[in-house]
C-alpha cells in the first residue's frame, strides 16, 4: 500500500501520511557546505541563538577548497568559527567531500531524514534514507529547530534485471536513467530502487545512482536496506536507524525496468545531461582533460577500476589526467592498495580529497575549447570552466580509458 517515502514520513508524522501530504517533521541531519553556508549562518542569526542536536549536522569547507581567493578564506574563517562555537562537526579543507564524509561519519541511517545544502544530498539514499537539497534560509530553520516543511514525493519504482556487464558500472545505469526520464521527467519525485539483479550493485555504485537522481528532477533517490548496505555500515562501524521496505501493493505514478544486461558503456554528450549516447559513438573526440572524483564517482571503487585499466602504462601524450578522492578514507585505501601508486605511474595527479573543478570554481578549469571527460555530474555550458569548453561526463572506466588513448573511448585502442 505505501512506498519506501511515505513509509519515513508516516514515521515521523506518527499518522498515515501519503504523497502529496504537505508535513512538518523533525529532521535527523543536515549538511552546509562553504558555497552557501555564510548565508545559512546569516540567516540562522537572525532567528536563533543555538543549534538544535548539533551532533547530529556537518559544516563541510569542499566546494572551494583549498581556497582560492581572500574572500573564501574569510568565508571559511565564519565557517570555521560558526561549527566551533555551536560544537558542530567540521570537515576542513583537503579532508573531504560533504557528502561521503556526511555517510562516513554515520550522519545517515536507514529510515531517516536527512538534509544538505547541496542538490547532489540526494546521494545519502544509497543508506535508505530520505534526503534531498535545501536551500540556505530552509537550513538555517531546521538548525534552529530541527525540523523542515515537505510535501511528500510521489514516486518513481525503478526494477533492474539481467546481469551487469563487464565495463558498465553505476555512472552508466544512472545515465540511463536520465536518458530514460530526460532531465524534468522525475521533477519533484522520489526514485525507488528494487529488483532481482539489486545484488548485483555495490554500495559504492549504488551512491553514485543515488547522487545523480537530482539530474532528472527527482527530490530523492532511496535504495534498499540489504546485506550490501549492513556490510558497508559494519566497515565503517556504523549502527542504528530503521529500515524501510516498500509494501509489494504499494502505489506509484511509474514504473520503469531497466534490463542491466543491455547496457553499454554510456556518456552525457555536452551541454546536456540528457543527451546520453554510446561512448564508442564518440570516438573521434579528442580529449585535453580527464578528472577522475567528485561526490559521484570519487570512491575507491572507481580509482580500483581506473588503475587496473591504467597500470602499467601511461596516460596519452597531451591529456591531463585529475584524480581526487572523496574523503581521507578513501585515499587511505587507495594508497593501502596500491592504486594510489599506480595512477602516479601512470601519469595522474592525484589531489587531496575536494570537490575540484567540478563546480567551475578552482583545481582544474578548462580553457576556451577544450575537451574533457569527467566523472562528475553535470556539464552544462561553463560547468568546469570556459563557456566554450565541452564537458562529457561518463564512468570511471570510461574516463580511464580515454585518458589513455586520447580520445573518448571504453576499451583500449
Amino acid at each position: 500500500m505505501y512506498t519506501a517515502v511515505e513509509k519515513i514520513f508516516q514515521r515521523k508524522t506518527g499518522v498515515q501520511s501519503r504523497a502529496n501530504d504537505i508535513v512538518i517533521v523533525d529532521v535527523d541531519g543536515c549538511m552546509v557546505h562553504d558555497l552557501n553556508g555564510p548565508s545559512v549562518v546569516r540567516n540562522f542569526n537572525k532567528i536563533a541563538e543555538t543549534v538544535k542536536n548539533p551532533a547530529h549536522h556537518l559544516v563541510a569547507l569542499d566546494h572551494q577548497a583549498p581556497s582560492p581567493n581572500v574572500n573564501v578564506s574569510n568565508n571559511h574563517v565564519l565557517l570555521r568559527e560558526f561549527a566551533h562555537r555551536h560544537d558542530i562537526d567540521l570537515v576542513d579543507v583537503m579532508q573531504g567531500v560533504c557528502h561521503q564524509v556526511m555517510m562516513e561519519n554515520g550522519k545517515v541511517l536507514p529510515g531517516s531524514i536527512v538534509l544538505g545544502t547541496d542538490s547532489h544530498s540526494c546521494m545519502y539514499g544509497a543508506l535508505n534514507a530520505f534526503s534531498t537539497g535545501v536551500g540556505a534560509a530552509e537550513a538555517a530553520v531546521i538548525l534552529a529547530s530541527g525540523q523542515c516543511w515537505f510535501r511528500i514525493p510521489e514516486t518513481i519504482r525503478i526494477e533492474f534485471t539481467g546481469k551487469l556487464p563487464e565495463k558498465v558500472t553505476g555512472k552508466d545505469i544512472i545515465l540511463e536513467i536520465i536518458r530514460i526520464l530526460g532531465e524534468a521527467g522525475a521533477n519533484y519525485k522520489c526514485l525507488e530502487f528494487g529488483g532481482s539483479a539489486m545484488d548485483q550493485l555495490s554500495f559504492d555504485t549504488r551512491t553514485t545512482i543515488s547522487n545523480m537522481a537530482i539530474e532528472c528532477g527527482a527530490k530523492g533517490a532511496i535504495m534498499p536496506f540489504d546485506e550490501i548496505t549492513e556490510q558497508w555500515m559494519k566497515e565503517h562501524d556504523i549502527c542504528g536507524g530503521e529500515p524501510v521496505s516498500p509494501d509489494p501493493d504499494a502505489e506509484y505514478c511509474r514504473r520503469i525496468e531497466i534490463n542491466l544486461s543491455d547496457l553499454k558503456p554510456l556518456v552525457a554528450v555536452s551541454p546536456d545531461i540528457a543527451n546520453v549516447v554510446p561512448a564508442e559513438t564518440l570516438e573521434s573526440i579528442r580529449v585535453n582533460q580527464v578528472v577522475i572524483g567528485s561526490c559521484t564517482n570519487g570512491r575507491y571503487e572507481d580509482f580500483a577500476a581506473a588503475a587496473e585499466i591504467l597500470k602499467g602504462k601511461k596516460v596519452a601524450e597531451g591529456v591531463r589526467l585529475i584524480a581526487i578522492p572523496a574523503s581521507l578514507k578513501v585515499q587511505g585505501k587507495m594508497l593501502e592498495s596500491g592504486v594510489y601508486q599506480t595512477l602516479l605511474k601512470a601519469g595522474a595527479s592525484l589531489f587531496p580529497p575536494n570537490c575540484g573543478p567540478c563546480a567551475g570554481l578552482h583545481c582544474g578549469l578548462l580553457g576556451d575549447g577544450e575537451v574533457t571527460v569527467t566523472t562528475t555530474n553535470r556539464n552544462g555550458a561553463g560547468r568546469m570552466g570556459s563557456k566554450l569548453a565541452k564537458v562529457y561526463v561518463a564512468s570511471a572506466v570510461t574516463a580511464a580509458y580515454s585518458a589513455l588513448n586520447g580520445f573518448i573511448s571504453c576499451e583500449e585502442k
